[in-house]
Formats: C-alpha cells, structure tokens, sequence
C-alpha cells in the first residue's frame, strides 16, 4: 500500500505537481484525428494533464496545439475562427498561426508587440489516428513513439475514447492486471466459448449471457455478436485465478508475465505477456491493439483503445459510433461513459457473472469508478498477484525522484523499437522462457 502522501504524488496531475511534470517529458495523445477531420474545421478544446487548450487545423492541413486562451484578455480560442493559416480570436480579432505566432492584431497597429511575444504553442505529431503532443520545456522530447499501428490506413485502424469520472490510476492499474480476467471477465470468456468457470466457491454455468458483446475474433473489435459460440474450453486453458507474475524492466517501461498452470497438462504452462510503455499504454496480452489511459486532469481521464480491424471498416465503425457498445464518439461530448444498468436478475439466476452488458471494457469501468473520485491507496492490501501494479508505481516513483535531481525519468524508450513492442498469450512447455514470445523487448530483470 502507499501512505496517502505517495498517493497523492501519485494521483495528482496538474502544472506544477511532481507526476504531472513527469508525465509532460512523454509524448502525450491529446485527441483524436477525427476530431480535426478537414482544413479549417472548427477549433476543439482539449483537456489533459489539468491544463486546456484549443487544438485546430489550418488552411495548409497542419495541426496546432495552443493555449486555450487568448493572449490579449484571455478569451477562450475554442470559440475562435479557423481561417486563411490561423485561429482568430472573436473578442478583439488576434490571429494565431499552428507555432503560436500572432499574425494579427486588429486593435494594435504597431508590429513590434507581434515580434516579440508569442502564444504558447507545442509541438503535435499524427500517428495512429491519434494526435500526440509534447509539454515538456522546448528540446527534451524523448523518441516519438511509433508503435506498430502509428502508420496504418485509417480504415484499418479503430479508435475507441471513454471518459471516465475517475483518476487516471484507477483505470491504468486496470489495464495491467492481469488476475482480475479470470474473475470479472467471466461473462465475456462464457461469451467466447469457454465454458464453466469457478470463483472460489461459486460455480459458473459459463452459458453465454451478452451475445452482443464485442469479442475479438468475431465479427472484429467492436463487432456484434451473431448468436451463441460453440463451446470452446480452450479460450481460457486455466482455472487458475492466481497466477504467477514474473516483471522486467525494459527500455519503455516494463513487461510482465502472467503464468498460470494449463488444466490437465502439468508439463505445459498458459501465459498472457503484458507489455507497459511509459507512461500511458498497455499491450494487453490476449488482445489486440493497445490500452492508453491519459490523465485530463485529477478526477477525469480517457481511455482510449486502439484496434487493428479489417481493411475498410474502420471508418465505417467510426460513423457508426454511438450505435455499438465498445465504440464511444464521433463527437467528443459523447464520450463521457454512461454505464448500463446492472442486471442483478440475471445475477441472481446465474446467467451472468457480473451484470454489466458491453463487454470487458464495461466491466472494467463499473469496477474502476465504484472506487470514488480518486481512491485511497493507503486502505489497501496488495498480493503477490499485483507484482506488475507495484512495479508501475515504483517508476512513476522513480521518475519522479530523477526528475527533481535534474535526470530523465524512466522508459522514455532510448534505443526502442516501439514498433516491435507486443503482447502474448500462448500455451507453452512448462521449462520454456516466456521472453521468447517478445525477444524485441530487451527485458532486464532489475
């Protein structure tokens, strides 16, 4: 557990805070590209790390990233015209470009307050359907990271956004623990084919219960069910709900495997290769794409998912946002989760687990918000099942003690391969070494 100090330190985001300087020397996705689909579409406010700030493409199709408000009298730019290479502001007319120069200042002839004073602007890169920015002083910015996914077709990628009313922590903790699946998740593993499952004393028929639900491997990320699966016991090999976890530390963060003994072959072990890069993203192992959960500010953060689909549907799946359970969007306003009403009924027939229709993401939120605004770690009591939790608090941790003694903080990914960096979920021999399954991972045991 933490002492509500660390927790704090830990929790806490905005300017000025130890985590939130730290989380300013790391590429930060800040919106997503569909949000400034066109030239001189109109401007988006945008909320991360407690600061706002107005994001808006120019004439040219460049992107710019600036203080949300004006630099004369502090009107908000998110109401501002995009036009002719710049962003105007309505109360008095000044004129910013994507560098945050000002171009114009209708109510000021003289030039010279032009030349010298400029907008905060910061620089924003396109990958990945997502908008990355970098908010730390002008010259640290760590390599960029360009995952596997950062240069697919758009129609090939989906990008999915919750907004949780939570911390940031509560939900990235999530993303990488790996023990809860087996529990919370049973109605999404009945859904896949499983079978019946145990929880302690509790026996699960493991009948599949939310048929719509979106299930990797039918119908795609974000697809809708077609009816009940046949039973396929061997999605989930295992019973057991303790597994063994095994953490390195890498060059972007940290991996871990999830080991649990493979039921009736005790010569063979199931593991789930879960991959961290600093200090946002999870490579989840068992699913595709990737997990990134960034702070907007102490109580609200986003989560975000990024998929590989079939060639052609993403674009489809993101028009067709609102309509399907995993997909939240177009509009950003549309974001913010709405959980759906836990069916108790059919909790109490034994049809479902946990209650929540929507798949594992659903699931996850319900638990995560159920915490409170920003849960208090120094209630809890950790086991040796949340290794890879402790291990992503020990480097915030360290980070935040670098960065006060004038050092980088860790797994900015110097000398990485972001586009090697993976997950697994395989079956393998009991004396086989789970490193084999992600070789480019450079993984080190201190």
């Amino acid at each position: 557990m933490l002492t509500a100090e660390e927790n704090e330190v830990l929790c806490r985001v905005g300017p000025g805070t130890p985590m939130g300087t730290v989380l300013r020397r790391y590429w930060t996705p800040a919106f997503q590209l569909g949000d400034l689909p066109t030239p001189d579409c109109p401007p988006v406010r945008v909320t991360i790390l407690g600061e706002n700030f107005v994001a808006f493409r120019d004439t040219a199709g460049r992107l710019g990233f600036l203080d949300e408000l004006c630099s004369h009298r502090g009107a908000s730019l998110a109401l501002g015209r995009v036009e002719d290479c710049g962003i105007r502001c309505l109360y008095h007319g000044w004129k910013y470009a994507v560098d945050g120069t000002i171009m114009e200042t209708p109510n000021l002839a003289a030039p010279t307050f032009r030349e010298r004073v400029k907008h905060g602007a910061y620089p924003v890169r396109e990958a990945g359907g997502l908008a990355w920015v970098y908010l730390g002083p002008p010259g640290t910015e760590p390599p960029f990271p360009a995952f596997a996914w950062s240069t697919a077709d758009p129609d090939e990628l989906l990008v999915t956004e919750m907004i949780m009313d939570c911390n940031w922590m509560q939900v990235l903790e999530g993303s990488i623990d790996s023990s809860h699946v087996g529990v919370l998740h049973l109605d999404t593993l009945a859904t896949m084919g499983a079978g019946p499952r145990s929880v302690g004393s509790f026996d699960f028929a493991g009948e599949p219960w939310d048929l719509d639900m979106p299930v990797p491997g039918r119908g795609g990320q974000g697809g809708q069910g077609q009816g009940a699966p046949a039973r396929r016991p061997g999605v989930w090999p295992s019973d057991d709900n303790a597994p063994r976890i095994e953490v390195e530390n890498t060059p972007f963060g940290f991996h871990y495997a999830a080991i649990r003994d493979v039921t009736g072959e005790p010569d063979r072990k199931f593991v789930r290769v879960t991959a961290f890069v600093m200090p946002y993203t999870a490579f989840i192992g068992g699913a595709p794409g990737a997990v990134i959960v960034v702070p907007r500010d102490d109580y609200t953060c986003s989560s975000i998912g990024v998929f590989p689909v079939p060639k052609g549907s993403g674009a489809a799946r993101r028009a067709g946002a609102g309509t399907d359970p995993a997909v939240w969007g177009p509009e950003p306003d549309n974001r913010r989760i709405r959980l759906p009403r836990q069916d108790r009924e059919a909790m109490a027939a034994g049809q479902s687990f946990a209650g929540f229709r929507g798949g594992n993401r659903i699931q996850d939120a319900a638990v995560q918000l159920s915490s409170g605004p920003m849960y208090d770690r120094a209630k809890e009591h950790l086991v040796p099942a949340d290794l890879a939790i402790i291990r992503l608090r020990r480097l915030l941790a360290d980070s935040v003690r670098l960065l006060e003694a004038g050092r980088d903080p860790v797994g900015r990914g110097e000398g990485c391969d972001f586009a090697r960096i993976t997950a697994a979920s395989q079956i393998i021999d009991a004396s086989q070494a789970w490193q084999d399954l992600v070789p480019a991972h450079q993984g080190s045991a201190s």
